[in-house]
């Protein structure tokens, strides 16, 4: 059963505080559960004019670096820009040596090896830069920590200027002047500015703030704001919005060049765009080569020189992508072999062959992938350079803190850091991260998908579709909403793309129908055809094809809802107990398909096939008539809807009997029977005791449709199913049928539990131990399953009593064996292809029936 890849967090219903003609109701809700509320922040957000930019004077120490920018630019100094080598950095820097050289001045610029030097102001750099002539440095996106590197520029006769946006010690250094606007006594608004953010503002003070000057540098803000993961709210939100647009309109050779590069020169820019197609090109410089080549690429005013540096970039980037993908692959192989899945909590690895450049994009994507912190390590002799990704609910920063005893140096924040480490540190830093995080709740680290909103069918439309784009740019800080839709219907179905890997679906709620897209979901084909109903976590796009507009789901997640209260799991346990009796099995769970019901049967006619919208209501009108009545139902969802119905109404309920299989003593003392998943031919055995016989759903096979109904005693049979109801029967096999992963977990629990003795466990043992693999709802059913599987396939001979199972015998060096071929796994998959065959083949079937619509 599909049971989604998240876990779907919810934050309350919200309400907003007040209601406007122009905007969809949803669209105030988004805006409200992002804190965004009073009418007047609502416009601001919406509007994102250039004019509500905030004074740059307004920025601590503004005042001094104009001042000291001014004066060294009069006096002809040479002025070098410190940057980074991120594309934070990179613009940054560009924008800050583009500005200042159109001021006149004699600009230079310096950007730290990442492989050699590392992040931020170092000796050698500055001592090279002073001996080259520079008397001014302005960093951009670093600095705020370097006293040391303040302290010996100035004994050099250099003066720095500091523009940051990293956090701050209580302490800054003693520069010419610190814009930071996450200064503690900084009075600027808004404090989440990128790096090229603070270098804007920068350059904002010193040529002033006409729309002309600002949209100059908008497409070089823009482009690093977005990539550098900052939230996109407020001033970045101004920074993006208008920058995207500067950027698709932009002279810059190098941009151009850049754009044609990544073929988005003729396509809508996005921050998705930007994060994933631009950046990562930019980047590859830094984390290969020299990022020198990306800055003279965002400099170059020269249309050649743009294209070949695009060229090299690009070339770069491939290379990136080769060795990450072999970096990806190596530790996949090593995670197989070597990571214990319950006691690793954080995958440590390390190897002399990896790029120490490109090991935190794969981090990171591992992280992302086990749900697990993820820490590679790329050795050089003695030395080993690490990059740590962490997920949320484990702060990696410091957690790495209190390890620092083992690092020679580190950096970070509370999801990633960079640190050194002697090699024959690795060992005892593996061990002593997963004792840390082994004090994390297990709770803290599944993956999860925060919703926006749950909404209606009647939300979703055109025009929501259209007001989801005044929300752009999404990026961090303003994620694209997700919404939640539940208890959908799948309508139809298409496997699309190359290999078939995605999936077209329309899924209908009542009246109203939806198209719907799910990439990466084509697996799911055949279970979703036979689902009775989905929960879709969904992305609401505008969907241009062949002229036709309409609005789409992109479909990031589903499940298949299965309620479980107290109710219901009794209802499951005593189902599944008694589901593979002997006489259920001899009743036609395992016949041959060499019978079908091809012809009119003798009592057909006698059979009535009743189309009722509201099946609970006419069992309940039956029951309250003068006769009495048995009630068949097939599967657990179907027993349980109708029960809990029934339970409401107190003079039904004194009179009921709910049974399973077939008990004759018991059934002739009520008035009204709802028997579950009953045996073929139980109602020959009541037959004396009841005077009307409801089909409420269909049995498991066509076969087992002959047992049940055309052989029926001659009482007057009421059929009020339907072939949407023979989902649920699929629902049932799905849980029946283990998949391949559950064996292979199954096993690994024997072999750790049992060492070399046999014992005995609890099946609540088992279903914790198959929690911690991501095996979350690991119902008793499918565990006994596999015990019976594997019991087949000589592995082990066991006994079963209550909760508790007692292994008898247990053949640890058995690990190869097909379990396809056991006859228990044939059989489920017999079960589930008929109930298939039933549902592909219902409609000729009913009609052998006299029907009546009501």
């Amino acid at each position: 059963m599909i049971d989604g890849n998240y876990i779907w967090e919810f934050d309350p219903p919200v309400i907003p505080s007040f209601n406007a003609e122009n905007l969809h109701p949803v669209i105030l809700k988004l805006l409200k559960s992002r804190g965004i509320d009073r009418k007047e922040d609502v416009e601001r957000f919406l509007r994102a004019s250039l004019e509500d930019m905030y004074n740059p004077m307004l920025l601590k120490d503004m005042d001094k670096a104009v001042q000291r920018v001014k004066k060294g630019l009069a006096a002809g100094e040479k002025i070098t820009v410190y940057g980074d080598y991120d594309v934070d950095g990179i613009t940054g820097c560009c924008l800050m040596v583009r500005a200042l050289r159109e001021m006149g001045g004699n600009i230079d610029f310096y950007i730290p090896s990442r492989l050699d030097e590392g992040y931020g102001l170092n000796r050698e750099a500055l001592d090279k830069i002073a001996r080259e002539g520079t008397t001014l440095i302005i960093t951009v996106d670093n600095g705020i920590a370097s006293h040391d590197e303040v302290r010996y520029a100035k004994e050099l006769g250099v003066d720095v200027i500091i523009t940051d946006h990293h956090e701050p010690h209580e302490v800054v250094p003693d520069a010419a002047a610190v814009i930071n606007p996450k200064q503690r006594d900084c009075p600027y608004p808004f404090k989440n500015l990128a790096g090229v953010g603070v270098a804007f503002k920068f350059i904002q003070a010193l040529v002033g703030s006409s729309e002309e000057i600002i949209v100059k540098y908008l497409d070089l803000a823009a482009l690093g704001t977005i990539a550098d993961m900052v939230p996109l709210v407020d001033e970045n939100r101004i920074i993006a919005k208008h920058g995207l647009k500067a950027l698709k309109n932009t002279d810059k050779p190098g941009l151009l060049a850049l754009l044609s590069q990544s073929r988005l020169n003729d396509v809508e820019l996005d921050a998705e765009k930007i994060s994933y197609i631009l950046a990562p090109r930019l980047n590859a410089a830094g984390r290969l080569s020299d990022s020198a080549v990306a800055v003279q690429l965002l400099l170059t005013d020269d249309d050649g020189e743009a294209g070949e540096l695009a060229v090299t970039l690009e070339n770069l980037n491939r290379e990136r992508q080769t060795l990450e993908t072999k970096i990806y692959n190596e530790v996949r192989e090593y995670i197989v072999k070597s990571i214990d899945p319950e006691n690793d909590r954080v995958i440590v690895a390390s190897s002399p062959r990896w790029h120490p450049g490109v090991i935190g994009i794969v981090a990171s994507k591992l992280a992302q992938f086990y749900c697990k912190p993820c820490i590679l390590i790329a050795e050089e002799g003695e030395e080993g350079k690490g990059s740590a990704r962490s997920i949320p609910g484990f702060n990696i920063f410091e957690a790495l803190n209190r390890l620092s005893h083992m690092l020679d140096k580190f950096g970070g924040h509370e999801q990633a850091a960079g640190f050194t480490i002697r090699v024959k540190e690795i060992g005892a830093l593996r061990s002593k991260i997963n004792e840390l995080a082994g004090k994390v709740s297990r709770e803290n680290w599944d993956a999860r998908l925060k919703i926006d909103l749950e909404v209606k069918p009647d939300d979703i439309n055109m025009e929501l579709a259209e007001q989801l784009k005044i929300l752009e740019p999404f990026g961090f800080g303003n994620p694209k909403p997700l919404f939640v839709c539940k208890n959908l219907s799948v309508e139809r179905i298409r496997a699309v793309g190359e290999g078939e890997k995605h999936l077209k679906l329309f899924l209908k709620k009542r009246k109203k129908e939806f198209s719907a897209i799910g990439f990466n979901l084509g697996a799911y084909k055949d279970e979703l055809e036979m689902a009775p109903f989905i929960d879709a976590a969904f992305y609401l796009e505008l969907n241009e094809w062949e002229g036709i507009r309409e609005p789409q789901l992109n479909l990031k997640d589903i499940k298949v809802p299965y309620l479980r209260d107290e109710l219901m799991i009794k209802l499951e346990e005593e189902y599944f107990k008694r589901f593979f009796s002997k006489s259920a099995m001899l009743a036609g769970y395992l016949c041959s398909p060499a019978d079908k019901v091809s012809s009119q049967k003798d009592n057909a006619g006698m059979l009535k096939l009743v189309k009722t919208k509201n099946k609970r209501q006419y069992v309940k009108d039956l029951f309250e008539s003068n006769e009495r009545a048995m009630v068949k139902v097939n599967t657990p969802y179907q027993a349980w809807r109708l029960l809990a119905y029934l339970r409401r109404f107190e003079h039904i309920k004194s009179n009921l009997g709910v049974f399973f299989n077939c008990d004759k003593t018991d059934i002739k003392n009520k008035k009204n029977i709802v028997l579950i998943n009953p045996h073929a031919d139980s109602h020959r055995q009541v037959s004396d005791f009841v005077d009307e016989i409801v089909f409420y759903d269909p049995p498991f096979s066509i076969e087992l449709m002959e047992a049940h109904v055309f052989n029926a005693p001659s009482l007057k049979a009421h059929l009020i199913f339907n072939r949407d109801d023979l989902r649920y029967n699929y629902m049932v096999c799905e849980k029946l049928l283990p998949r391949k992963e559950l064996f292979t977990a199954v096993f690994e629990f024997l072999y750790r539990t049992l060492c070399k003795e046999p014992a005995g466990f609890s099946l609540k043992d088992i279903s914790k131990f198959l929690g911690k693999r991501d095996f979350r709802k690991a119902n008793y059913i499918g565990i006994i399953n596999v015990l019976n599987i594997f019991e087949e396939m000589g592995i082990l001979k066991y006994t079963v009593e209550g909760d508790m199972v007692q292994i008898i015998q247990f053949n640890r060096n058995v690990r190869d064996l097909d379990h396809r071929l056991s006859p228990t796994y044939q059989m489920l998959l017999n079960l589930r292809a008929k109930v298939i065959e039933f549902y592909n083949n219902f409609y000729k079937i009913q009609e052998l029936f006299k029907q009546e619509e009501i």
